[in-house]
């Protein structure tokens, strides 16, 4: 981690707010309707940058499409996941279908809705469409994480490869963040092997297949080493080759999951492909949009009108029925947020008196 006045939280929104949708079933509001993943997210969200004392925070959101380019490398990717044309698939009674439709309608407005809170919140955020929030939390780390303290909260294990770049990650399930130092705590490898581990093993959740036989009980089994150093694929593969011809010298039968590994180098590179996070996979318009990150967040509109701020907030939280589920006022429930807000504040006066405006 870097010494540094910026303190970043980067959430994988997508990610909290499915938690946050299905967790919270039980919240309504006669105004808004189901308002438990719109409520669940910005207390998240609040209750972080409390704890973790952050003062810039951005929203990662998967984009329309999103992983289009790893689909086109292979085309299982994401084969598992439900189908935008669900109904078209699935044999379901009207009254299922009807229940579908709520939900993903639902879905989609306490998602806008979010989208609107974290504007007058200052909370930045980024949705590309075709791009997976994986390649733009990736990018800005590997581009930000030696000029800020980055914070990524996500239950996304894929993520741990970029522990590499110094960041702390907050998973979800697990009990306290992730770093270098705490890495082997939780995990029965080095952290400089997490890309390794994946290529190999595969990943169920994104329909990535991996080397048959092989999951990472077995790799530990016969590659200790990957606890302790660094071992790119082809040196467990090398390896894998001399376990076996010793077994065979000693007149025992090769490993069979071992002669899977080395003999699927086609898919051991379609894999790293996929779940190399140290290249994303970028379109022009992302390289804009994260590159705009880095400016600063106007306030007014060029007439010169207020654009964001508490009494645009304070308003959608009443007509949304916000606060009749907290239980205090908007002066408490919006406090935590005031160092992203006076930092976002601080950082357009300062880009005003270096470049003249006002």
């Amino acid at each position: 981690m870097t010494v540094s006045n910026i303190r970043t939280l980067l959430i994988d929104a997508s990610y909290l707010l499915k938690r946050s949708f299905n967790g919270d079933k039980k919240n309504y509001t006669k105004s808004f309707g189901h308002i438990g993943g719109l409520y669940s997210f910005i207390t998240t969200t609040r209750k972080l940058i409390k704890k973790y004392k952050v003062n810039k925070v951005i929203l990662m959101w998967d984009g329309e499409d999103g992983g289009v380019d790893r689909h086109l490398i292979d085309l299982n990717y994401k084969g598992n996941r439900k189908s935008k044309k669900w109904h078209q698939k699935i044999e379901m009674s009207d009254a299922e279908i009807r229940r579908e439709e709520e939900k993903e309608e639902s879905l989609l407005k306490q998602r806008k809705r979010i989208q609107a809170y974290a504007e007058e919140l200052y909370l930045r955020q980024i949705e590309v469409e075709e791009i997976e929030a994986d390649d733009l939390i990736a990018s800005y780390c590997i581009n930000h994480h030696e000029d800020e303290d980055i914070y990524l909260y996500t239950n996304d294990r894929d993520f741990a490869q970029l522990i590499e770049f110094g960041i702390t990650i907050i998973f979800e399930t697990l009990p306290e963040p992730i770093t270098k130092d705490n890495f082997l705590m939780h995990f029965p490898y080095n952290y400089k092997n997490a890309l390794s581990v994946k290529i190999i093993c595969g990943d169920t959740s994104d329909n990535i297949q991996g080397i048959k036989g092989i999951k990472e009980q077995t790799l530990m089994k016969h590659f200790p080493e990957l606890r302790f150093k660094k071992m790119m694929v082809r040196d467990i593969c090398k390896k894998a080759i001399e376990i076996n011809k010793e077994r065979v010298e000693n007149k025992k039968k090769p490993l069979k999951a071992l002669e899977n590994l080395v003999e699927n180098i086609s898919r051991l590179k379609t894999n790293y492909k996929l779940m190399n996070l140290s290249v994303p996979f970028l379109n022009e318009q992302a390289i804009d949009e994260l590159d705009q990150l880095d400016m600063p967040l106007a306030e007014k509109d060029e007439k010169g009108k207020l654009i964001r701020g508490s009494k645009f907030l304070y308003k959608m939280m009443r007509d949304d029925g916000f606060l009749t589920i907290y239980a205090g006022n908007f002066t408490n429930y919006v406090e935590p947020f005031y160092p992203v807000i006076m930092k976002e504040k601080d950082n357009l006066k300062k880009y005003y008196q270096t470049t003249g405006q006002n």
